[in-house]
């Protein structure tokens, strides 16, 4: 536990607000670092001489802005480095309120007739099954159609290939994990902050790789191979933040410098299906070389948390010492409500539609955000803006100060280089209507290169 106390100075500011405020000063002046634990409730009330429910009500303040995070029993922890920390602290309320595109998810309805319809065919005999823990045949039933959905991406792998996880996320913590040599990971230089996470948690260096308009530059993966490299993670597929696809000829030389130097690569591709005419995968042009991961929270409902790692032949020793870890975080409902939609075909349906509205809503970006230096795909959940060098920081406090959050470059910033500018994330939206008030509010802000 870390002893931490703030200093509160007098004034008529609430106490919970002060000790918040406190909180993310803290971190951004690195007193407080990712993976402190703070004091408890109740000893941060007796240091400060106030009540137990304010230093609560100043936490939950501090974890709404994602300064902490917390599980019961465990504690009270920092989350986000001093960029992400600062980023969702709004002290202001904006005419026309607020309209936050920082989380990249997808469109969520305000009910949803498919879950309402699934569980209302579960019989009580599957209902009382889902109550206890998941059996090796429920998995087994479950991987099968995940070996199904998977081939949507050209990805040949049987259900002994696949290891289940309680989400992407989950997946992407295990697969580092797994390889506890690779004390340097090579990546593109910005990534989606999950990945920055996994890596402070394993203690491993990222190795930010240069980017064009069609991904990792071969040549920054090579001098990366050549100084020692073993282990990468690419997103070649809509990539977050950039958007960018990597086209086909750009995967296989960098797939043919992996088997050169004897790289074995993890391929994040969540968004891989939003794509209609995306490349096939990383793991389809190299199958020995490619550890693939995807998930379904991203492309067929926010909160089916399911994760998925597809192993080479070669690292199914790996996969075996981790399958029994990992099973235990998923949820028996979740599977078997996702194993009946993908073998129904609710889930691809559910998928569809999300491309559709997606593209309505780049529709909506086209039309609102004018000439801005934009880039994005019609089927993409997020978009990138363009700024000039040290822009974004004060884009993204401008932004706030309109109402709208969105997320600088500095969050994704794998190294010291780095293009700059925001991700603005369209799925985050209630509407389309707010999407389009929120889009014209940050086109009033100006923002061209």
């Amino acid at each position: 536990m870390t002893m931490w106390v703030p200093q509160l100075p007098a004034s008529d500011q609430p106490a919970y607000l002060a000790i918040a405020d406190a909180i993310g000063d803290a971190i951004r002046l690195g007193h407080l670092r990712p993976g402190d634990q703070l004091p408890t409730h109740r000893l941060l009330a007796d240091l400060l001489g106030v009540n137990v429910s304010t230093v609560s009500r100043a936490y939950r303040e501090a974890a709404r802005r994602r300064y902490l995070g917390g599980e019961v029993g465990r504690g009270t922890y920092v989350l986000g480095v001093a960029s992400e920390a600062a980023l969702f602290a709004l002290h202001q309320k904006p005419l026309g309120g607020v309209i936050d595109l920082s989380a990249n998810i997808p469109p969520v309805a305000a009910s949803d007739p498919d879950l309402e319809t699934a569980l209302r065919r579960l019989d009580s005999g599957a209902v009382a099954r889902l109550l206890h823990y998941p059996g090796a045949g429920d998995t087994l039933v479950h991987l099968d159609a995940v070996s199904r959905w998977v081939k949507r991406r050209s990805v040949e792998a049987g259900p002994e290939d696949l290891l289940v996880c309680a989400g992407a996320q989950h997946a992407m913590d295990t697969a580092i994990s797994l390889f506890p040599d690779a004390e340097e990971i090579a990546c593109e230089s910005l990534v989606y902050p999950g990945l920055k996470a996994a890596a402070r948690h394993w203690k491993r260096r990222l190795h930010a790789l240069a980017m064009d308009g069609d991904g990792i530059l071969p040549s920054a993966f090579e001098g990366a191979c050549r100084a020692g490299i073993r282990l990468a993670v690419f997103s070649p597929t809509l990539h977050n933040p950039t958007t960018v696809t990597m086209g086909l000829d750009r995967r296989r030389t960098l797939m043919a410098i992996a088997r050169k130097w004897d790289v074995l690569v993890i391929e994040e591709d969540v968004y891989g299906l939003l794509r209609e005419d995306a490349p096939p995968a990383l793991a389809a042009l190299a199958p020995e070389r490619v550890v693939y991961l995807t998930g379904l929270s991203k492309t067929v409902a926010p909160g089916l948390r399911l994760g998925y790692l597809a192993f080479p032949p070669g690292q199914r020793a790996r996969m075996r010492d981790a399958e029994h870890h990992t099973s235990w975080y998923v949820s028996p409902l979740a599977m078997a409500l996702a194993t009946r939609w993908m073998e129904d075909g609710t889930a691809w349906r559910r998928l569809l539609a999300q491309r559709k509205e997606l593209a309505a809503r780049h529709r909506i970006a086209r039309e609102h955000l004018g000439d801005l230096a934009w880039r994005g795909e019609p089927h993409c959940p997020h978009l990138w803006l363009t700024l000039p060098p040290g822009g974004s920081a004060a884009f993204t406090q401008a932004a706030a100060a309109a109402g709208v959050v969105v997320v600088p470059a500095g969050v994704f910033a794998s190294g010291r280089q780095n293009p700059d500018g925001v991700r603005i994330s369209l799925g985050a939206a209630t509407d389309r209507a707010a999407l389009a008030d929120a889009l014209s509010r940050l086109a009033s802000l100006g923002g061209r290169p």
